[in-house]
């Protein structure tokens, strides 16, 4: 197996020839490098974004998880901070000013300018042609996958009617450094995002599963393009690529092994994994420590796999946690999950084509897809498609969306779920955290809260005059 950060001296030497044009909107090659055949470029894709997340900021905000280890007493500390602002839902919090940089924002941009150095010289390296068509149909996937990434984390939820006034993110496509990297509009970027995973282009991947984690076939990028056209609302294309990426690889991980093993563990040669980004720390993004609000907490089954039979050392895998937050919340107690952060896995298509499904009217076959899933989570489970019949589109979604819920608990997907459902009016929510009388009560956040998009870095926006903040 290919280790991540494999051939170390080959990338060292691409970053060398990497500057900054706009400071840290995105790092840009100066000069030559030493990527003069396929081979050597293929070594930049044996690496992912270094997006690393102390705390999950977006679940937080999702009411859906707390931070690991701090009780509300340090979270309220500072009226002047982000965790503040995401705990408390305060707009009035001048966020802008204090994020001066983002590690997230500058790793993405800068796992973009690898796939432009990718795409730039593959077509001049030396090597075998079909290799060179895969790698540069690999990087444009990737580079597709971290603007979808990037514009849904800094800018509003796409909207046909107004996204092309809507403001986005650089597009950042080529490595001329000439070229100012201007801020485009929400359509333009979604654009060029569909551009980059078009049908021409992923008939260049490899046509089947990829085992090695570092790289990805035909079923990731069918899932990037149903995972675009998905945020977009056009369902019934997300369908269409949700059920091609399902007939490549539909492997579902099957935790029911939890009964007879005691033990819940997953590693990043999951095959249900298309591709994965964790939050890269020393654990590769464990769930030791993730703590459920009282409202994910409710709607985790007591006959869930790894809730009844998780054992080792007679710990169970959810407890009461240590730290001072609200009755109710629980504390995972598992560290050997690798869980799937920012990548795509077949639940994610699972779960993708139900939605798809019973917006179409067909509540049965949506729920179905549900019930794939959730019969390897819970024991004894009671198929939702046998109620089909009585529930309505919006009743057979909220069944949908609690257990999606649980299913992505820490990953992007929740969060991009809620900023689409938000922009619907028969999905719209107002979240309510209740903290209790001693920490200032009950606190709301609008479905069209300012909060729901992220403030640019200051040190992007001070070197880039088109950064103006998207909210």
């Amino acid at each position: 197996m290919k280790a991540k950060n494999i051939f170390h001296s080959l990338l060292l030497a691409a970053a060398m020839c990497c500057t900054a044009c706009d400071d840290k909107l995105d790092i840009v090659p100066l000069g030559k490098t030493t990527l003069d055949t396929v081979d050597d470029l293929e070594t930049l894709l044996n690496q992912t974004p270094l997006l690393y997340m102390e705390d999950n900021e977006f679940e937080i905000l999702c009411n859906n998880q707390y931070c690991k280890w701090e009780g509300l007493p340090e979270y309220l500390s500072n009226p002047n901070s982000i965790i503040y602002a995401l705990v408390t839902y305060d707009e009035t919090v001048d966020r802008a000013n204090l994020v001066t940089s983002s590690s997230m924002y500058e790793s993405l941009y800068s796992s973009i300018n690898y796939m432009n150095v990718v795409i730039s010289k593959a077509p001049d390296a030396g090597g075998d042609d079909a290799k060179r068509r895969q790698i540069i149909a690999e990087a444009r996937v990737l580079r597709a996958w971290y603007h979808f990434l990037l514009v849904n984390m800094y800018a509003k939820q796409y909207d046909e009617s107004i996204a092309g006034e809507l403001g986005g993110v650089p597009y950042v496509d080529n490595t001329d450094v000439s070229e100012q990297k201007t801020k485009r509009t929400v359509a333009e970027v979604y654009e060029r995002i569909l551009a980059d995973c078009s049908d021409e282009v992923l008939a260049d991947l490899v046509q089947s599963h990829v085992s090695d984690p570092c790289r990805f076939g035909l079923d990731f990028g069918y899932g990037v393009r149903a995972r675009v056209l998905f945020q977009m609302k056009r369902y019934d294309e997300a369908l269409q690529y949700a059920t091609r990426a399902l007939q490549v690889n539909n492997t579902i991980e099957d935790r029911s092994t939890v009964a007879t093993t005691g033990v819940w563990t997953l590693n990043e040669t999951a095959q249900n994994n298309y591709y994965a980004i964790w939050s890269d720390n020393s654990n590769l993004g464990d769930f030791y420590g993730v703590t459920v609000t009282p409202e994910v907490a409710a709607l985790i089954s007591p006959d869930d796999y790894v809730n009844k039979y998780y054992n080792v050392s007679g710990v169970r895998a959810w407890d009461t946690p240590y730290p001072v937050l609200p009755d109710g919340c629980l504390q995972c107690q598992v560290s050997d999950i690798k869980y799937n952060l920012f990548g795509i896995r077949s639940e994610t298509m699972y779960y993708l084509a139900a939605e798809c499904q019973i917006r179409g009217g067909n509540i049965a076959a949506g729920l179905q897809q549900v019930d794939l899933v959730q019969t390897l989570r819970i024991e004894n489970y009671q198929p939702l498609a046998a109620q089909a019949s009585t529930l309505t589109e919006r009743e057979a979604m909220k069944l949908l969306q609690d257990a999606k819920r649980v299913e992505f608990l820490g990953c992007f997907d929740n969060f991009c779920d809620r900023k689409r459902w938000n922009s619907e009016a028969d999905y719209a929510e107002t979240i309510t955290r209740d903290l209790g009388p001693d920490y200032g009560g009950t606190y709301s956040l609008r479905p069209d809260s300012p909060l729901w998009v992220w403030p640019f870095p200051q040190n992007a926006v001070l070197h880039n005059s088109s950064l103006t903040q998207n909210y």
